[in-house]
């Protein structure tokens, strides 16, 4: 699978991006669905909005985590499998 945006091969199913313009906006009610994206390209657009951002402002405060929501809470995870996953 080829990422639409960077045309990057090694693309897996590990970013979707999406962007809500609500009523009154100059793109009134319009929703932009970019799925899957490369993970490069949602770490880019987290680095734009940081770059646009005034002091005091960190995107990770919009961030949630949904491990446990993929993975079970009490799922046992050996220690290989912790390095491989990058949870370790």
């Amino acid at each position: 699978m080829k990422c639409p945006i960077s045309n990057r091969e090694d693309l897996i199913d590990d970013c979707h991006i999406t962007i809500e313009f609500g009523y009154g906006s100059d793109r009134d009610c319009t929703t932009y669905t970019f799925s899957p994206v490369h993970d490069e390209v949602g770490k880019k657009i987290l680095e734009y909005i940081s770059s646009l951002a005034e002091d005091g402002f960190d995107v990770d405060d919009y961030a949630k985590d949904t491990m446990s929501d993929v993975f079970e809470a009490d799922q046992d995870w050996s220690d290989e499998d912790k390095k491989e996953h990058g949870l370790e």
